[in-house]
């Protein structure tokens, strides 16, 4: 019935995909697929959500999250041409003006949520949610106009709540562009005292909370640079040094055979979990 009722909002993401690739996989211990993700090249947004809450509701918090991300994005153009929104925001960049939309779109997206938990009679903390991470590519100057530009001024914009991962790859080296807004990473960051928090305890999230700032990172895309979204059922099962090896040793495959390598060593690792994947290549 849930989700009957959000399908309504169903997203239409560019089904063409030259420069990235996405599986979800429900993994070897569970018995439905909570994660979702989009992929939508035209518009150069790139997202993995991973729900909780149980039963379907899970599904939904991800989904419902994307959907409503979507739809703010694919009207970041046309907002940025408008008179009235270059003048309200003439002294900022157009770096400044992006970042203040994803927010704007990350609060919409846990205000819905949020509202749905509190319907339900729901205490601050509980309820369906959604962890997300993703991108967007973005000119510089077309921010602003839409003047051809190069791929060398393009950026990626990175936004993430929760504790699913933006890695970069680059010629054997992988970097995490996200945070981990999780109990185990603060546990990490102030010195490692007292005994470890588990790994999936988090702090931040798209639906429980009445309030969300999102992560963001901005990105100058190099060449031969990869970027990796994924949800904690690859990066639980796998540590950084495996990731990076496994993307290594696929270099020479297509990004959907170095995402389903992927799948299938979180998979072989165990797989407790849901896993998503997704892969862009943009230069």
């Amino acid at each position: 019935m849930l989700k009957k009722f959000f399908d309504k909002l169903t997203y239409k993401p560019d089904p063409i995909r030259l420069y990235s690739a996405g599986i979800s996989d429900v993994g070897q211990r569970r018995d439905h697929n909570e994660d979702n993700f989009l992929i939508d090249e035209k518009l150069g947004l790139f997202i993995v959500a991973d729900g909780m809450g149980g039963h379907e509701e899970g599904e939904v918090a991800s989904k419902l999250a994307i959907e409503t991300l979507f739809n703010h994005i694919k009207k970041l153009d046309d907002k940025l041409q408008q008179p009235s929104l270059q003048e309200k925001h003439k002294s900022k960049s157009s770096s400044e003006i992006i970042h203040q939309l994803l927010q704007d779109a990350i609060e919409d997206a846990n205000n819905q949520t949020h509202c749905y938990n509190l319907a339900k009679g729901l205490a601050e903390g509980r309820g369906m949610g959604t962890t997300v991470t993703g991108f967007l590519i973005a000119s510089m100057s077309s921010a602003l106009n839409h003047s051809a530009t190069s791929l060398t001024k393009k950026k990626l914009y990175a936004f993430n709540v929760g504790d699913s991962r933006t890695y970069c790859y680059n010629q054997g080296t992988l970097k995490q562009l996200s945070t981990d807004h999780s109990h185990y990473q603060l546990w990490v960051e102030t010195g490692k005292d007292g005994d470890p928090p588990k790994h999936n305890i988090i702090y931040k999230a798209i639906g429980p909370w009445r309030r969300v700032v999102a992560e963001q990172h901005t990105v100058t895309i190099k060449e031969n640079d990869i970027f990796l979204l994924c949800s904690d059922g690859l990066s639980d099962m796998l540590s950084d040094q495996e990731i990076r090896h496994c993307l290594h040793a696929q270099r020479k495959q297509s990004l959907k055979k170095m995402a389903q390598a992927l799948v299938d060593a979180a998979n072989n690792a165990g797989g407790k979990d849901n896993i998503s994947v997704v892969l862009v290549k943009p230069s």
